[in-house]
C-alpha cells in the first residue's frame, strides 16, 4: 500500500514551485539554488531557533552563500526597505523567508522592494501567506495599513511536514479556521452564490472554498490531535495542503479580492483600533471570532454552534474578551463603524445596518 501520509509534490500551482513532504529542510538548498546562490534569509527568532541549524547546513552543502536577518517585528514598508538594503549590500539574488505568516509576507515584500524573487519556507500552516501573491502590510507598531498585491507569483513554497508537526497547535488551528472562513465570507450577506449572477473567477474561488471547508471539517480535529503528538500523519498533511496552497489558490484566483469579507475586516479593525489590546492574538484567531459576525450577517445563525464547537475543541478564542478586548458597547460600535466604512459593506438599507449591528454583538 502506498504511503499516503507523504505528499511529495513538485508542481506549478499558482506560486511557482511547490513541495510538501517530510524531511524537506534537508533539500531546501538545492531548491533555492534554482533561483540564486546568495540568498538573503528573512526569519523570525523562534522559527530560526527551530530550523536554522539544519537549514544552514543544507544551504552550505548546496554551495549557497546566505546572509541571515532575524526579524521580530511587523511586516511594514520600513522593514521591507531596510531588509532590501541588506539584500543589496550582500549582493543577494534571491530572498528566502523562513517562519510564520508575518515573515512570509515580509519576505515577499522584501523581494518586491529589492526586485528579487522569493522562496518561502513556512514553519506553520497558520495561513495561506506562504503561497499568495500579496503581503499584508502594517505600521511598525502593528496597526493594519494595506494589502500589497503583486502581479506575479513567488518562486517557490517549500513545506516540511516534520516542521509542521512540531509546530504549536495554536498556529495550525488558526490556519484551519482561516481556510474555512473563505466559504463563509464569500457569501457576505447572501444565502448562496450562483454562476449566473457571480463573476466566474469569484464563483470558481467559492467552489474551491466549499471543497476546502468540507475537507477541513472532516480532518481538522484528527489533524490537531496528531499535531499534539507531533506526528506527520495523512490528516495533518491534508490539513496543511488545504491551509496553504489550496487556500492560496482561492486568494490568487480573485487577486485577493472577494475571498475575505467581514471576518477579515474585523481582523483589520482589531489591528488598527485595538493594536495593543489584541497584539497577542494571531490572524486566524481574530478571523475565527469575526466569523460569528459573518455567519449572523449571512443569515446562517444555525451554523454558529457547529463552528463554536470546532473552535473550542482546538482551544481557540471564541469571543472579543478571549482576544484581550473588552466587549463594551463602545468597542463593538467602533468595530461596526470600521466595517461600515470599509469597501466590504456598501448597503444603504437601514435593515442591513440593524442586522450588522446585531451581527457584531455576536462576538461579545
Amino acid at each position: 500500500m502506498a504511503d499516503t501520509s507523504k505528499l511529495d509534490t513538485a508542481i506549478k500551482f499558482g506560486a511557482g514551485r511547490y513541495r510538501q513532504e517530510r524531511g524537506l529542510i534537508g533539500s531546501c538548498g538545492e531548491e533555492v539554488a534554482r533561483f540564486g546562490t546568495r540568498p538573503l534569509v528573512v526569519t523570525g527568532p523562534n522559527s530560526w531557533a527551530a530550523v536554522g541549524e539544519p537549514l544552514l547546513e543544507d544551504f552550505n552543502a548546496a554551495g549557497l552563500a546566505p546572509k541571515v536577518e532575524v526579524f521580530d517585528g511587523w511586516c511594514s514598508f520600513e522593514a521591507a526597505e531596510d531588509l532590501a538594503k541588506a539584500a543589496r549590500a550582500h549582493g543577494a539574488d534571491e530572498i528566502v523567508g523562513v517562519g510564520g505568516g508575518k515573515i512570509m509576507d515580509l519576505a515577499k515584500a522584501v523581494g518586491e522592494t529589492a526586485g528579487l524573487g522569493t522562496v518561502n519556507i513556512p514553519t506553520s500552516a497558520s495561513s495561506c501567506a506562504p503561497f499568495t501573491c500579496m503581503s499584508v502590510m502594517y505600521t511598525a507598531e502593528g496597526g493594519k495599513k494595506l494589502s500589497w498585491r503583486f502581479d506575479h507569483e513567488i518562486d517557490a513554497c517549500l513545506m516540511d511536514m516534520d516542521v509542521i508537526a512540531a509546530c504549536p497547535i495554536r498556529f495550525n488551528a488558526a490556519g484551519i479556521i482561516d481556510a474555512m472562513a473563505k466559504r463563509i465570507e464569500m457569501l457576505n450577506g447572501k444565502p448562496a452564490l450562483s454562476l449566473d449572477d457571480t463573476p466566474v473567477d469569484v464563483f470558481t474561488a467559492y467552489s474551491v472554498a466549499e471543497y476546502t471547508y468540507r475537507v477541513l471539517k472532516d480532518v481538522a480535529l484528527r489533524a490537531i490531535e496528531d499535531n499534539r503528538r507531533h506526528e506527520a500523519t495523512k490528516a495533518l498533511n491534508d490539513m496543511a495542503f488545504m491551509n496553504v496552497p489550496v487556500t492560496g489558490v482561492i486568494a490568487n484566483t480573485t487577486k485577493s479580492f472577494r475571498q475575505s469579507e467581514l471576518a477579515h475586516v474585523i481582523y483589520d479593525g482589531v489591528r488598527t483600533i485595538f493594536t495593543e489590546e489584541g497584539q497577542d492574538a494571531i490572524h486566524g484567531e481574530v478571523v475565527g471570532v469575526g466569523l460569528f459576525c459573518q455567519l449572523y450577517f449571512n443569515g446562517q445563525q444555525g451554523q454558529e454552534q457547529e463552528l463554536r464547537d470546532l473552535m473550542r475543541a482546538m482551544d481557540m478564542p471564541l469571543t472579543f474578551p478571549d482576544l484581550g478586548i473588552k466587549a463594551t458597547d463602545k468597542n463593538l460600535d467602533a468595530i461596526e463603524e470600521y466595517i461600515v466604512n470599509s469597501r466590504h459593506y456598501n448597503s444603504t438599507d437601514p435593515a442591513d445596518r440593524r442586522r450588522l449591528h446585531e451581527a457584531v454583538h455576536e462576538m461579545a
